[in-house]
């Protein structure tokens, strides 16, 4: 399984990510250092070996509540537990009451097998739909 790595963006990890640009393009990797470069956000890297396989970004919004901004897996790891391990990562690290999430609908199922309780905000400006996810930590 892999390891859950709390990194920086001057990390080897986050290098790793760079060079890969295993997400969406630029674009992604542009989003991921922006959120990175916040002082109240949080990036955590799930490594297997020498390879990251997932990222996932948190904003603690408030002392009770963890906002995740964006979790992706890389697709040769897909559907083997990474989204999973990192979440429960970063929960463990920022002990949040709660998690809130926008989510897009091809990510609804990941998130509802989680635990979120999900509402329709409707469409997007892709015309693709969003839902509001919310996570009561137990």
């Amino acid at each position: 399984m892999c390891e859950i790595k709390k990194i920086l963006p001057d990390s080897p990890e986050y290098q790793q990510i760079e060079k890969q640009l295993f997400f969406k393009g630029e674009e992604t990797l542009s989003l991921i250092e922006h959120f990175c470069r916040s002082e109240s956000s949080s990036i955590y890297a799930a490594v297997e070996g020498e390879n990251v396989t997932g990222v996932c970004v948190t904003d603690p919004s408030t002392g009770d509540v963890m906002h995740l901004l964006f979790i992706g897996v890389h697709r040769d790891y897909r559907k083997n537990g990474v989204a999973s391990a990192l979440l429960d990562g970063a929960i463990a690290d920022q002990k949040p009451k709660a998690v809130v999430a926008e989510v897009p609908q091809n990510s609804l199922d990941f998130f509802t097998r989680y635990g979120f309780w999900a509402v329709d905000f409707g469409e997007d400006l892709s015309g693709k739909n969003v839902y509001y996810a919310t996570y009561r930590v137990k």
